[in-house]
């Protein structure tokens, strides 16, 4: 070994002995965790590095092996072959330039409320200095719990006494600067990114670093029926624009919807009058549907646009949410956002092919759909209904239609007439059997006898009718027995029969005047008979 390489050797060594010597700042790197003591690094000396839990900035757990730590050399025990390091020390004196350039230059520092003191909060800042936050600063309520959260503040106070760091620091002087900065920055029309803070529901509030905005349930869609917790989760990321800001007031008014294009404004251009259009059955009304076209476009089949007819219905036995359904435009208003829609329409009239479904002389079934003292509406598809008049109910006289008929009962009928220009349909019940009159006229005549059922009683006398024929009749008050009532089933006598004007007049007291006349004939014939009889016997 040559002399002057046996220098250079010695020479490195000094180095190496220099850069680790006590009160060094070295690069150190962790090779080794020890959860009860803290960690062992390699920081280029002959030894061992060990840094101490309370020599760390951070917690043990935040510590992983091969990562890089900046520390500063306290001690040597070559004869034990360790070394104790610091890394909080470099780390304050570096945080102290920090924090008071911060003061000087008014930058926000990081830190989190760790204790409540009298007039304020403790603070803990970069893990390492303490500082003060009043009360009146901090942006809580009186007796506000508090999250142990990291969070910026203001240094608005620093000095240095007895060595010792004295910091006050603000929530409240930031947000004022953050707020100024924001109302100087911003605009109407302006698209920014903040945080979900809470959701409520009928609105939300958006948080932008401390800033917040109101974000109303009207701007977060442009289906109206959407819920905020829908499109929105706390703490997300989402993008708004800016509706209205006003620093004055420090409010801001932001807009989901805003970011997307406005379905209405040229609804006109899709959907056109007389157009059959699809959707969704979006939700059930008393007075119609709402059908749902495309994400916020909604239109309505109102309750008279769903049948031809003009019957109140359950829709729910008719439709279902979710169901797809076809329906033609008849009105848009994109001003008022509506879209009148109808059901029936789009299904078509039925009466355009009903005279090639039924013909005058056809015996249908139908659907009793209302009674009303003229007559019974007959309904015998949606959209096609037809009348049975009073006349047509029954070859007898009915007083009250109800009594022989209930809205919803199946009914058959037969059809007598269309008018398909007037939408017209007439029906009859009676003459889908035979004319009773027609019997009555070969069987029956005057002085006859009948068995016959009291129906009602009249002012003139007693409404029945005749068992055997189906036809009804009057029997005067002055032929009836006293006693006679409704319900009773009686033998009468044929008074009158007039089958042209479809009038039977019968008589109870006549007919038991009959048959005494025709005892007491009997009985005079029988007597008769004997004395004749007798005289002849004499004789």
């Amino acid at each position: 070994m040559t002399d002057e390489h046996e220098k250079m050797e010695n020479f490195q060594e000094y180095l190496d002995f220099v850069e680790t010597n006590p009160g060094s700042v070295v690069e150190a790197v962790v090779t080794r965790i020890n959860p009860a003591e803290g960690i062992s690094v390699d920081f280029g000396g002959k030894g061992e590095g060990i840094i101490q839990q309370n020599e760390l900035i951070h917690s043990i757990e935040k510590y992983s092996v091969g990562q890089k730590i900046k520390a500063q050399i306290l001690k040597i025990n070559d004869e034990e072959g360790y070394a104790l390091l610091s890394e909080k020390r470099p780390y304050i004196r570096e945080m102290r330039n920090t924090l008071r350039k911060a003061y000087e230059s008014k930058i926000p520092v990081n830190g989190k409320i760790v204790q409540t003191i009298p007039g304020g909060y403790r603070v803990l800042i970069s893990n390492i200095f303490d500082a003060f936050l009043p009360g009146s600063q901090s942006l809580l309520k009186r007796n506000q719990s508090f999250q142990e959260k990291e969070m910026n503040f203001l240094i608005i106070e620093y000095s240095v006494r007895r060595n010792k760091l004295h910091i006050v620091v603000s929530r409240k002087a930031l947000l004022e600067r953050l707020k100024k900065e924001f109302f100087n920055t911003h605009k109407v029309g302006d698209e920014i990114e903040g945080t979900v803070e809470s959701i409520r529901m009928n609105h939300a509030i958006i948080d932008f670093d401390g800033i917040k905005a109101f974000l109303p349930r009207s701007e977060m869609s442009h289906d109206p029926s959407v819920s905020p917790d829908d499109i929105l989760k706390k703490n997300d990321r989402i993008k708004v624009k800016i509706i209205e800001i006003n620093p004055a007031r420090s409010s801001i008014t932001v807009s989901l919807k805003a970011l997307e294009p406005d379905p209405w404004l040229k609804v006109s251009e899709r959907y056109s009058v007389g157009t059959v259009v699809q959707g969704t059955v979006k939700s059930i009304m008393p007075f119609g549907i709402f059908l749902n076209l495309e994400p916020g476009l909604d239109g309505l089949i109102h309750i008279s646009e769903v049948f031809w007819t003009s019957k109140k219905a359950d829709l729910h036995k008719y439709f279902k949410i979710g169901q797809i359904v076809q329906a033609e435009v008849i009105e848009i208003d994109p001003e008022k956002h509506r879209i009148a829609l109808s059901y029936k329409k789009a299904k078509g009239d039925p009466w355009e092919e009903v005279v090639q479904k039924y013909n005058e002389g056809d015996v249908v079934s139908g659907k009793i759909v209302r009674i009303l003292p003229a007559g019974v509406i007959v309904e015998l598809e949606d959209g096609v209904s037809g009348f049975v008049p009073k006349s047509e109910l029954s070859w007898n006289k009915i007083k009250d239609p109800t009594d022989l008929f209930k809205e919803k009962d199946r009914l058959n009928v037969k059809i007598l007439s269309i008018d398909k220009q007037k939408r017209r349909m007439r029906l009859s019940v009676k003459q889908l059997t035979p004319d009773p009159w027609d019997e009555v006229v070969t069987k029956l005549s005057e002085n006859s006898v009948a068995k016959a059922l009291v129906k009602s009683k009249v002012n003139s006398g007693f409404i029945i009718e005749l068992k055997d024929f189906s036809i009804d009749g009057l029997m005067p008050a002055s032929h009836a027995d006293e006693s006679l009532k409704e319900g009773d089933e009686v033998e009468v006598l044929v008074l009158r029969l007039i089958p042209e004007r479809r009038k039977l007049l019968v008589s109870q007291k006549k007919l038991e005047e009959k048959k005494a006349y025709e005892e007491y004939k009997s009985k005079i014939d029988e007597s008769t008979v004997k004395r004749t009889l007798g005289d002849r016997m004499k004789s």
